[in-house]
């Protein structure tokens, strides 16, 4: 296992930096509108731009990154990411900030794409599982050091931006270092949106509101505990617990979705997180532990929905079908990223002290109410096999990690081998590409 973690190392390192600085970022921002007076429902489509150039940026990167290069690529989006945080205190207005937060998704988006293809490259068939479980614990460790950071400085200064554009410039270091040969970079078309409502309906309504409910909370649970009095240490300490929560609590989950029916499990979990919605408008406001405790609670629960709605579909398809079906759950998980902030702006401008849990509440509740009618019509629905269980992180990802999914069968390695050469073909041995172009080395390509 650990020759198996070394090639990937400073992938890893990239990763976790890259993460942290674009988490803190991401916090501040929330906390620093506060501060500047900008209208409630206004904080949350500011946020959301993030998501919007995300998305945008899982479309449109692939084919930069094919035809620079992995690590000229990683440079330009890793440049422009920092050139966007130190622009945030530099133009203080609505439109200057979406469009910045715009920018950064669409680097992220980049950065991830990256450093996923060269996790996914370098990893052996036999150990794709445990890989990945690396992969989005170092998401984790990532997203939630980010949030800790924010306890560093005053939101109201200039220094906190300046960690966070440091962050990403540092996470160019490990990857710019190293001489391992570049990825290949492919594309999987997601699965039409409407032949997999009709698989696993409950799946992509699943995939949609966990997208929604993270969204609202880590958009916009900044900006609730700062108008409820809260300092800034506090707000770390409260957004960085609740996502290592959501770690934690991938195990247990996981655990049980080994062994219970996964659409009874998503209704059961909805339930839970719908049920802690309480605590959270009663006592968050008036006290500190109580929001901590609550909050961590129902994050972890929110936060497993999504991977166990991933499960929930993989279950119910042919194997050769999971990467193109995991592509479309990201995409409405993305639409969930969007509406979100959006969704609990406006309910914190309409009602000021719970309108943030009043909205999270009624996300869960259309969870919970269609997974409830799946469940009394068609029972327990059909299951063709059943799939691995992967844990999800609340930092964004893309496509390109889900071809490693141990559920996917036609996941082919792309370190070179004997048996990998003879599957590739005449055209790609010796450093060839289709075509007959010679591949040259990540930083000189210009494919």
């Amino acid at each position: 296992m650990t020759r198996a973690l070394l090639p990937i190392t400073v992938v890893l390192a990239s990763l976790l930096l890259s993460v942290s600085g674009n988490s803190l970022l991401g916090t501040l921002l929330s906390v620093r509108m506060a501060i500047e007076g900008f209208d409630r429902e206004l904080i949350g489509p500011v946020l959301a731009f993030h998501s919007i150039g995300f998305v945008l940026g899982t479309m449109f990167c692939p084919p930069i990154v094919r035809r620079v290069g992995h690590i000229r690529s990683f440079a330009a989006f890793a440049a422009i990411a920092c050139i966007a945080a130190l622009m945030h205190p530099l133009i203080v207005t609505t439109i200057s900030w979406a469009l910045l937060r715009g920018v950064t998704g669409f680097c992220v988006a980049g950065l991830m794409m990256v450093m996923e293809s060269w996790i996914n490259d370098r990893t052996s068939n036999d150990l794709r599982g445990s890989i990945m479980a690396f992969y989005m614990g170092t998401q984790y460790l990532g997203q939630g050091g980010g949030q800790f950071l924010l306890g560093f400085g005053d939101p109201d200064t200039t220094i906190l931006f300046i960690i966070s554009a440091a962050l990403v410039a540092a996470s160019l270091v490990p990857l710019a270092l190293t001489r391992s040969r570049a990825p290949e970079l492919e594309y999987h078309e997601p699965m039409g949106l409407r032949r997999l409502l009709r698989i696993s309906p409950v799946g992509i309504v699943g995939a949609l509101v966990a997208g929604t409910v993270m969204s609202a909370f880590m958009a916009v649970g900044p900006v609730f505990a700062h108008e409820a009095g809260y300092g800034v240490r506090d707000i770390s300490v409260f957004m960085g617990v609740t996502v290592l929560m959501g770690m934690a609590m991938q195990a247990p989950v996981g655990f049980l979705a080994a062994r219970l029916n996964r659409r009874t499990l998503v209704l059961m979990i909805s339930t839970i997180a719908l049920a802690l919605v309480a605590p959270l408008l009663m006592f968050a406001a008036d006290s500190f532990s109580a929001l901590l405790i609550s909050s961590s609670l129902f994050i972890g629960f929110v936060g497993s929905i999504y991977p166990l709605s991933v499960a929930l579909t993989n279950d119910q398809l042919d194997p050769h079908h999971v990467v193109n079906a995991s592509a479309t759950l990201l995409l409405a998980l993305g639409a969930g990223t969007i509406i979100g902030p959006i969704g609990a702006s406006i309910a914190m401008a309409a009602f000021p002290e719970e309108g943030l849990f009043l909205f999270l509440g009624a996300a869960l509740s259309v969870m919970v109410i269609f997974a409830l009618v799946r469940a009394v019509s068609v029972g327990a629905g059909k299951v063709r096999r059943r799939s691995r269980y992967m844990p999800g992180a609340p930092a964004p990802t893309t496509q390109v990690i889900l071809e490693m999914d141990p559920s996917n069968p036609d996941f082919h390695p792309h370190v070179i081998t004997p048996e990998h050469e003879r599957r590739r073909g005449p055209d790609r041995r010796q450093g060839h590409a289709p075509g007959g172009r010679r591949r040259t080395d990540a930083w000189d390509s210009n494919e």
